[in-house]
């Protein structure tokens, strides 16, 4: 290619275009683009200025209530300080509180165990006069009530340390209640009868009294018959037919038979003592002397007789001595107990 081609080629290509007749679609096409560009612009800021408005008025919201916040917060910490302080004073006043039922029970402590003390002094009292009654009157009734009016004391105290003392007592009151019962009333009533029947006992009657023929009545015999009736009574005062086998009866003068029947009746009174006093040796003692004095003395063919007899044979049968528990066990529990209670400080 010459170079006069060359610069023509290039005239050729840098010459603007012919002009084509009507509007080009690329034109329209970009118009149409720009009107929908700036709608959508137009839209976009009415969006974003509707969108600062509802930001402003939740701001200016946010603002009124962060206000408000900030003054509930404020009467909060008010609030908050007020029921410090008032919590400080009920703090004060608990530690005071605490120190006065501090010192409440002490006394409390001291006064219970000032009360123990008077109590458990009771009741050895008690049960010193029960263990008495037991071993020297041999009251067993007496003891029991004793030991039931302790017990009593002490569900009373409600004690903890007490227990043991509470136990001892229960083994001492079984051990009295197994005992074989021993009616000490009955037999006081009967021998209070016995004494009330010595005055109408009848007495024995001589042997000699008793086999002496009476002489017939006058109207009733001849002379002859009254005269050897008296020569018969005069013989047999000669010669008389005595029993080796029994004793004589004793005659008595009227003083002799008071002073006897007193006399039994003093042996009686002696063994209803012996028995209230479980004194057995002396209860039978006194009854034999009285067993003997009636079968000397008094008619044995008579029922009344024969009755005294058997009922003194009846009592002498009874058996009126026990051997009787000592309270030894529950003496020795409330003085460890007393000496436990002197021994805590208060």
């Amino acid at each position: 290619m010459t170079q006069e081609q060359a610069s023509d080629s290039l005239a050729s290509a840098l010459k603007p275009p012919a002009r084509r007749k009507g509007v080009s679609p690329a034109i329209v096409l970009g118009g149409a683009t720009l009107l929908a560009v700036a709608a959508l612009w137009f839209n976009q800021q009415h969006e974003l200025n509707r969108l600062r408005e509802a930001v402003a008025s939740q701001l200016a919201s946010g603002v009124s209530q962060q206000a408000e916040q900030q003054k509930l917060l404020k009467a909060l910490q008010e609030q908050q300080a007020r029921l410090q302080q008032q919590l400080q004073l009920v703090a004060g006043q608990q530690t005071a509180t605490a120190g006065q039922q501090a010192n409440l029970t002490a006394m409390y402590e001291a006064l219970t165990r000032g009360e123990t003390q008077r109590g458990l002094a009771e009741v050895e009292q008690t049960l010193n006069f029960a263990s008495q009654q037991l071993q020297l009157a041999g009251n067993v009734n007496a003891a029991l009530t004793a030991l039931t009016a302790v017990d009593q004391k002490l569900a009373q105290l409600n004690r903890p340390e007490l227990i043991a003392l509470r136990q001892a007592i229960a083994r001492d009151t079984a051990a009295l209640k197994s005992l074989p019962f021993v009616d000490l009333v009955g037999l006081s009533a009967r021998l209070d009868n016995l004494t009330n029947q010595v005055d109408v006992l009848p007495l024995a009657l001589n042997d000699a009294r008793s086999a002496s023929i009476p002489a017939p009545a006058v109207g009733q015999a001849s002379k002859l018959e009254r005269f050897g009736a008296e020569v018969w009574h005069e013989l047999s005062q000669l010669i008389r037919i005595r029993r080796l086998d029994r004793p004589d009866a004793v005659l008595l003068s009227p003083e002799q038979a008071f002073f006897l029947r007193e006399n039994i009746k003093l042996r009686l009174l002696d063994a209803r003592t012996a028995l209230l006093m479980r004194n057995d040796a002396a209860y039978r003692a006194d009854l034999a002397a009285a067993q003997r004095y009636a079968e000397q003395y008094f008619d044995g063919q008579t029922p009344a007789a024969r009755q005294f007899r058997s009922e003194l044979a009846s009592l002498q049968q009874q058996n009126v001595v026990i051997e009787l528990p000592t309270l030894a066990a529950s003496l020795a529990a409330v003085q460890n107990a007393r000496l436990a209670s002197e021994k805590v400080t208060p």
